[in-house]
């Protein structure tokens, strides 16, 4: 394995994806809109800022130093295809609805396979898989009788079947510019200094809109059938929780974040049990 040993530098425009495959945000399909690339194995292809799953650079950048992962590393995306479909909704072709996330992104294998097959590194934001929640706080609701196994959402062993939804953020700079009521050009430039210069991009290529800030992204539990989200008959009840390790993890009386979580997940389980 060999990598370059010179620096190139990104802070100004070239002939790269933002032509070849520009992103078009709020268009009707995902085609039309177009894949959000933000890999280094072809960083000619790249048409946002930052790269997929930031949060983790850091990482991954110790894993090529030391020599142990290859920097043109290319993933195998077969099978990946997500669980279940959600959407098209009408929300995700209104530019300013959607602005911190990519609404294709968990259907990029599908969406954009012929691309892929073409070597375009393009990857997935959005995960959905299918998981078991292992609680004895839910096994304890069993026992008091306060919950009963379905075999469906809850299991006989205590489990509780969800759908997991993990999601990297992916901002769209004019709509998160719009939706704050800031300008734009301030907004990158003060993006631009307050992440320590690391994204000269941000100030120097109006061309690219969409940003991969390199913070960690958010995980959604589905319990019961998902098409009920877009059902506004739909009764849904929501948690919206902060983790925290001394008490999500380790059961510390610092503070009351899991009692808080585990009600949440019982009531969630109710909810989906009655429809």
């Amino acid at each position: 394995m060999s990598s370059p040993r010179h620096i190139v530098l990104t802070s100004h425009s070239q002939h790269g994806s933002n032509w070849l495959l520009p992103v078009n945000w709020g268009a009707k399909s995902a085609h039309a809109r177009g894949p959000i690339i933000g890999t280094l194995t072809n960083p000619s292809m790249k048409n946002a800022i930052g790269t997929h799953s930031g949060s983790y650079s850091v990482y991954r950048a110790l894993s090529v130093a030391a020599g142990r992962l290859d920097p043109s590393h290319f993933p195998d995306l077969s099978n990946t295809s997500p669980i279940t479909s959600i959407g098209p909704f009408d929300q995700w072709f209104e530019p300013d609805k959607i602005v911190s996330l990519d609404p294709w992104g968990h259907n990029v294998v599908n969406e954009f396979s012929a691309q892929i097959n073409d070597g375009i590194d393009i990857r997935p934001t959005i995960a959905l898989t299918q998981a078991r929640l292992t609680l004895h706080e839910i096994h304890d609701a069993i026992r008091n009788k306060r919950l009963a196994p379905d075999g469906e959402i809850l299991l006989d062993s205590g489990d509780v079947c969800v759908t997991k939804i993990a999601i990297d953020p992916v901002w769209h700079l004019p709509g998160i510019a719009h939706r704050f009521n800031v300008d734009q050009h301030d907004f990158r430039r003060v993006l631009f200094e307050q992440t320590g210069g690391m994204y000269p991009e941000l100030v120097t290529r109006s061309d690219l809109e969409v940003f991969l800030p390199p913070i960690g992204g958010i995980t959604a539990y589905i319990f019961g059938d998902i098409a009920g989200l877009s059902n506004r008959k739909t009764a849904l009840a929501c948690r919206v929780h902060d983790e925290c390790n001394g008490s999500d993890v380790f059961g510390s009386d610092i503070c009351t974040c899991r009692p808080y979580l585990t009600h949440g997940i019982e009531i969630c389980v109710e909810m989906a049990q009655s429809g």
